[in-house]
């Protein structure tokens, strides 16, 4: 026989869900009133779907997801924090299912998913630069800015995102191990 969540625990994990969604906007409106904080204030929102992934499981960290990315490009003066939040905030779903798979082909896929995504940023951002929805700085197009040096740029992207990863495995084990304790989430369902 298949169990229901009773409502009063599905109650709690919409109403946690909210929670997580509204601190991924505050951390990408930082991002986006301080511009030095753009990719920065993306990762760390990020970590709203981290949360969700570990406390809620099932869809929730996708609409945690949807709904940031959604509020994000319609509340944001400085989109670059939502763009950046669009292509890789969905990062932290895809890790939790990748890691399943042997650690060779776990990385594997996730740097065919990162180049992939990060192309694809870069192709859109460009156009949507060139509709001048995004402003840039300058008169150029990115590819203007790219110049000759789109090899690097993909070396040192693939660099950050390998840093990242270990990065937020780290914080994720730190979470598991320490702040989920702390905050008591995992006794509130």
């Amino acid at each position: 026989m298949d169990k229901k969540p009773a409502p009063a625990n599905k109650t709690k994990k919409i109403a946690v869900a909210a929670i997580l969604s509204s601190l991924g906007i505050i951390f990408l409106a930082l991002g986006s009133l301080i511009e030095v904080l753009d990719l920065s204030s993306a990762a760390i929102a990020g970590f709203a779907v981290v949360a969700a992934v570990i406390e809620l499981g099932g869809g929730y960290p996708a609409m945690i997801y949807f709904a940031v990315s959604i509020l994000a490009v319609l509340m944001l003066p400085n989109k670059f924090p939502a763009v950046f939040f669009i292509f890789f905030g969905s990062y932290p779903i895809f890790k939790y299912h990748f890691e399943r798979f042997h650690p060779v082909l776990a990385w594997a896929v996730k740097f065919s998913m990162f180049n992939i995504f990060f192309a694809f940023m870069i192709v859109s951002v460009n156009f949507l630069v060139g509709r001048g929805v995004l402003p840039l700085s300058g008169d150029g197009h990115l590819s203007d800015v790219f110049g000759d040096f789109k090899i690097i740029i993909f070396a040192v992207a693939n660099f950050a995102f390998l840093l990242y990863d270990i990065a937020m495995t780290r914080i994720i084990n730190l979470y598991i191990v320490k702040i989920r304790r702390i905050i008591g989430l995992k006794n509130y369902f």
